[in-house]
């Protein structure tokens, strides 16, 4: 199988985790001197050293494809349901059993929790200090190449405190190093993430100050001004969202649990918040526009099917889409920070289905919820399955899987989808049954579904893929960023500008455009952008803070339809059905369901697998109830900090 070799032996070459210095254990532990201080700082060589330490910690903290052990985040919220493989840690979490107990915490083992960011934080906050205090020497041959590697750890300075606002909101910014002889109290009190991020931006603006808009030669792959530029956007973002900003007409999506240090503080929604979001996004464009593109390589006429025999996918997966994370330049151009994971043939070969000749677990199953996502084309444009456009267009829920978009094709194996050669059957009797039961150890799909999105086409198991890739930030999160606050703010060029920045998303991807009637219609262009948002960067880890930061589980409105599910009948499957045969659109976003589709038999069904023909029907999964509640916004910091450090004060409902 081909690999990303130039990637991998020149791009990413500097974050290799290798063998650093004697001095990887000298950030780790309290000072010992000033002798060996002076040691590491007064030369530029060991300073380097530490740096790339801050590039290995950002793989270890970040975790792309896998952030809760063998699972991805989306497996606890709508977008994806798991099967018990190797770890039960999204079973732990969904059912209420984790706690802030280290020990459960570590059951879980999520990569982004508070103790580990604070280690990194303090790697970073050391290599600052020390090159002023002991004037290191820049590079002999390259002058300018030292301000550079501070930057880059101011750069990780912030990128740290940005996990630690994912995961754990409120925070304490650590920009300075701590003497040992100083009182935690009286630095470590959690304070307003308002406040935390105006910090984030700051730091982020020195280091894009110090940085080239593209790195090159032996420095390709390093932090670039765009990916400073980029996470201050995100965390403008996340900063003017409902959690922070005024939550839901004035009251917070934690309701009265809300214990978290500004709580009275983001209760108020403020205009000005979503400005800086513009004026972020703008200054990324503005700055760095002209560096990055979406990959684009291969043309429309350009099918999987013509690789080679055994990427058969019924001429359905455009090649562009197929590749578009594995090529180089995907890298080099999309990709504005990019994490060179761990993950090899096995980790496709666990996604894929229950077959001898995959050996797979089907692990991260597509949900319906997800499903649903992916417009049906009438026409030039496309609708949501639920519009009425779709309905008169043609749009059949017994046969699904037909003029959706083409991401589809690319990101899910439906019943009847053929990967490689083989048709998958999740039909009774089939292959591929679905297990659609309380039991959760089996292999088999559970919704109906299986992962194609980052899975190989040519795929085989008994070869061999050395690493893969991840893209934790890339271009298309900052357009739809970008379109949000130009719809957020009521921009005189919203109309115009939104509609261009999605189509230029959904031509990338063949898709169809947005109808001309978006332009004039504010709820409409926000609709569209949230759905643009769930399809375009589905498995990427954002939908499961989405959700947290627009407050949508715990919503009114939400909570409100799943009462009038429950109500529609006692039988789940029935209940799943109706829901959608009397028109209520999507379904609830509380995250207490997820639902499947099971192919049934039918002489007249339009959906084909193997010799028969079935329609498909709703069902909603046979699982525990998902938990979630206020504190669930949040995870929890571990225990053994809150007692040794009681002014941290821990999260909501932990």
């Amino acid at each position: 199988m081909k690999l990303l070799h130039k990637l991998s032996t020149v791009a990413l070459s500097v974050f290799m985790v290798g063998a650093l210095s004697s001095c990887s254990d000298f950030l780790d532990r309290q000072d010992d001197g000033k002798l060996q201080e002076s040691e590491v700082f007064n030369k530029y060589t060991e300073v380097e050293k530490l740096v790339t330490q801050l590039y290995s910690d950002m793989y270890n903290r970040s975790r792309g494809l896998e952030l809760l052990y063998s699972h991805n985040i989306g497996t606890i919220c709508d977008e994806l349901e798991f099967n018990k493989a190797d770890s039960d840690a999204p079973y732990k979490i969904l059912n209420g059993e984790l706690s802030a107990d280290p020990a459960s915490i570590g059951q879980v083992n999520g990569g982004g929790w508070w103790w580990e960011q604070y280690q990194s934080i303090r790697k970073a906050n050391k290599i600052i200090w020390g090159v002023d205090y002991y004037n290191t020497p820049d590079h002999p041959s390259k002058p300018g190449l030292l301000k550079q590697r501070v930057a880059e750890a101011t750069f990780f300075r912030a990128y740290f405190h940005y996990m630690l606002l994912r995961w754990h909101g409120e925070m304490v910014y650590m920009d300075r190093v701590m003497s040992p002889d100083e009182d935690p109290s009286t630095y470590a009190v959690r304070e307003s993430v308002h406040t935390s991020v105006e910090k984030m931006c700051k730091d982020l603006d020195a280091a894009a100050a110090d940085l080239p808009v593209q790195q090159s030669g032996m420095e390709m792959g390093r932090i670039d001004k765009g990916a400073c530029l980029a996470l201050k956007a995100i965390v403008r973002y996340i900063a003017a969202q409902p959690l922070y900003n005024g939550g839901e007409a004035g009251v917070s999506p934690l309701g009265n649990n809300d214990t978290r240090v500004g709580a009275e503080e983001y209760k108020v929604y403020k205009p000005e918040r979503w400005a800086a979001v513009l004026e972020a996004a703008q200054q990324f464009f503005t700055e760095c526009g002209n560096r990055y593109s979406l990959y684009s390589k291969y043309s429309e006429t350009d099918f999987v099917d013509d690789l080679n025999e055994k990427s058969k996918s019924g001429k359905k997966v455009y090649t562009r889409l197929s590749k578009m994370f594995q090529e180089v330049d995907f890298y080099l151009t999309e990709s504005i920070l990019t994490l060179k994971g761990g993950k090899d043939t096995r980790w496709i070969q666990d996604n894929l289905p229950d077959r001898e000749v995959f050996g797979g677990q089907t692990r991260n199953q597509p949900t319906q919820e997800q499903v649903d996502q992916y417009e049906y084309i009438v026409g030039d444009y496309g609708y949501s399955i639920f519009s009425n456009e779709a309905k008169t267009g043609g749009y059949d829920d017994e046969n699904p899987y037909v003029n959706r978009d083409p991401r589809f094709y690319r990101d899910i194996i439906y019943p009847g989808a053929i990967y490689q050669t083989i048709t998958y059957s999740p039909q009774e009797g089939g292959s591929d049954e679905i297990n659609n039961s309380t039991l959760r150890d089996g292999k088999k799909t559970r919704t109906g579904y299986a992962l194609r999105k980052f899975v190989y086409e040519d795929y085989d198991k008994d070869g061999s893929v050395t690493a893969m890739y991840f893209p934790l930030i890339r271009l298309p999160e900052i357009m739809l960023i970008y379109a949000e606050a130009l719809n957020e703010t009521d921009n005189p060029d919203a109309g115009q500008k939104v509609y261009d920045l999605l189509n230029e998303i959904r031509t990338r991807s063949f898709m169809k455009k947005v109808p001309e009637s978006l332009k004039g219609d504010k709820e409409m262009r926000r609709e569209y952008i949230n759905r643009e948002r769930r399809v375009e960067l589905f498995f990427e880890n954002n939908r499961y803070f989405n959700l947290r930061y627009k407050g949508i589980p715990t919503s009114s409105e939400e909570l409100l339809k799943e009462a009038r599910y429950l109500g529609l009948s006692s039988d789940p499957d029935e209940r799943a059905q109706k829901w959608i045969e009397n028109g209520n659109g999507e379904y609830p976003q509380t995250q207490h369901y997820i639902h499947g589709m099971i192919p049934v038999p039918d002489t007249d069904g339009k959906v084909q697998i193997g010799s028969q023909t079935y329609k498909m029907k709703r069902i909603e999964g046979k699982q525990m109830v998902r938990q979630f509640t206020y504190r669930n916004y949040f995870f929890p910091i571990n225990s053994n900090e809150i007692a040794k450090t009681p002014s941290l004060i821990q999260n909501p409902g932990w």
